[in-house]
């Protein structure tokens, strides 16, 4: 009976290294084999085989089975663990055996494995075997795009054809429709869109969608899109021939949008938006900002604008967005019935208000870029540049008030996208109205607001003095103005507007606004107070 150090001394006399006192069967070494990192270079390899003696070439091919798989194990355990746990990074091999276990070409047939070692092109698994590095690639693809798979779109019968929601593209390509109850953001009823459907059509952020959803594959992942069949109430072939909104011309705004309406409040006229219509015309394309210092009255404009545009301008889009606003404020604009309110109240988190906002933008876009006309009231601008200073990547710049240097840019893409589309362009508009809070005691929000203040081509300020004193619309006249407003108002309303700020100019803003209101009462409309105070000029 042959003992270890017989076996030791006949492995030595062989020629093969003493540590190779290993059986030539053990499941170990095969799987040591399997397992082995095959990611070197092909050149490399090349050279590894350029550099042996046709000796050993020769000897290699006529040995035996066993003789081969000896030298296969050459090195034994350690080396294996080592290329392992170097990423795969082998070296030649040594001790009369062609190759270590990280680089080289081994022969077919042994154990039914086949190794094609360093050469060829890099795998991510552990070992050459092919069938590993397919299914490594797989799993590798599956992760790019949210560990789902691209689905072909088929044409099931249309009345399965539903509205599906707001899609949202990611980095990856792939993307995600959001539905409108959770607010475009990520939930569990979201339905994945896989990145060749998207590069096809040419879809992007913001788009609406109709379609089909397949069913559910598997717990942690979404349905998929089976067919797509209108994008923005469009055949999805015009998605690709329309234009980018980046590349649209902006003119001033020529059109305006009228507000006046018989709104009442408390039983009482709300004269808040034939003041608006006089002294400060928003118009389509109009970037507007409502100055509001606290309890001046402004969700109570803001819920004005929202009624007249949609009483009096059906044409438009009205989408009112509120961020980092309390919950009562959002249930009570929803309560209203004015466009679609899309909202984040102040408890939840600030990545939340800024997907909600990006995602409200990217919609209003992409109906402008179909010719449509669109206005979002936005309350307010000032929270929204507070959620972005917390979301963002610092910069190192930190202005007055703690306020990063970078964490403007993208409020003030927000604000910039407003604006009158040349009609040669196609027309279309995208209007916003923004409250900017100021006097609230932070120099963060002063900060924004004077960062926020010339971007506007009209401003609406409020007076907390006029709210003390209960005299609403707390607008201070004198302050508040719109540029280029005789692309506007018609010329009789227009010279009527200057010459009652001439007369109104001196005095103070609660007596003024008073004396206009009395003017108010006595007509109906604005064009009856025109033709009144037309006569007195």
């Amino acid at each position: 009976m042959k003992t270890w150090a017989h076996i030791r001394k006949s492995k030595t006399v062989d020629g093969n290294s003493p540590n190779d006192g290993r059986e030539q069967n053990d499941p170990r070494d095969q799987e040591q084999h399997t397992g082995a990192d095959s990611s070197g270079s092909g050149e490399s390899q090349a050279t590894a085989d350029r550099a042996k003696s046709p000796e050993e070439g020769t000897s290699n091919k006529g040995a035996s089975p066993d003789s081969s798989n000896e030298r296969q194990d050459a090195g034994g355990r350690q080396d294996a663990q080592d290329s392992r746990g170097s990423g795969g990074q082998g070296s030649g091999g040594q001790g009369g055996g062609r190759s270590r276990q990280g680089k080289g070409r081994n022969n077919r047939g042994r154990g039914g494995q086949r190794n094609r070692g360093g050469r060829g092109r890099r795998r991510q698994s552990g070992g050459g075997n092919r069938q590993e590095g397919n299914r490594q690639e797989g799993n590798r693809q599956q992760q790019d795009d949210g560990r789902h798979v691209d689905v072909e779109l088929t044409s099931p019968d249309e009345s399965s054809v539903e509205l599906l929601g707001i899609l949202e593209v990611l980095n990856s390509g792939s993307g995600f429709i959001r539905r409108r109850e959770a607010g475009y953001t990520p939930s569990n009823d979201d339905i994945y869109v896989g990145a060749k459907v998207i590069q096809k059509f040419g879809l992007r952020t913001g788009d609406e969608l109709n379609g089909v959803v397949g069913h559910k594959p598997q717990s942690g992942k979404s349905p998929p899109l089976t067919h797509l069949a209108l994008v923005n109430m469009q055949p999805p072939d015009d998605a690709k021939r329309r234009p980018d909104f980046n590349r649209l011309s902006a003119v001033h705004p020529s059109e305006q949008l009228i507000l006046a309406c018989d709104r009442e409040i408390g039983g009482q006229p709300d004269y808040t938006n034939r003041v608006i219509d006089l002294f400060c015309p928003l118009g389509k394309g109009q970037r507007a900002m409502i100055v509001a210092p606290s309890k001046a009255g402004k969700t109570t404009i803001l819920q004005s604008i929202a009624e007249g545009i949609v009483a009096n301008n059906p044409e438009c889009r009205l989408m009112i967005l509120l961020a980092d606003e309390r919950p009562e404020e959002i249930t009570d604009m929803e309560m209203c019935g004015f466009g679609e309110v899309i909202a984040s109240s102040f408890d939840r988190p600030a990545e939340r208000h800024c997907q909600v906002a990006e995602m409200t933008l990217e919609r209003a876009r992409r109906y402008v870029e179909g010719g449509e006309d669109v206005v979002i009231i936005l309350d307010s601008i000032t929270r929204l540049a507070r959620a972005y200073n917390t979301v963002e990547e610092g910069s190192g710049r930190t202005l007055s008030g703690g306020l990063d240097a970078n964490s403007l840019e993208k409020p003030k893409r927000f604000i910039g996208s407003a604006r009158k589309i040349d009609p040669r362009q196609g027309g279309g508009s995208l209007t916003i109205v923004a409250t900017a809070l100021v006097d609230t005691g932070s120099r963060m929000d002063q900060v924004i607001f004077e960062e926020f203040k010339g971007t506007g081509n009209s401003e609406l300020v409020l007076s907390r003095e006029l709210a003390d004193k209960r005299i609403y619309p707390a607008i201070d006249l004198n302050q508040s103005a719109t540029r280029k407003e005789e692309l506007l108002l018609d010329p009789d309303s227009l010279s009527v507007s200057r010459a009652m700020r001439r007369q109104l100019a001196d005095v103070p803003p609660a007596a003024a606004m008073s004396e206009l209101l009395g003017g108010m009462q006595r007509t109906r409309t604005n064009e009856g107070l025109v033709a009144i105070a037309s006569q007195k000029i």
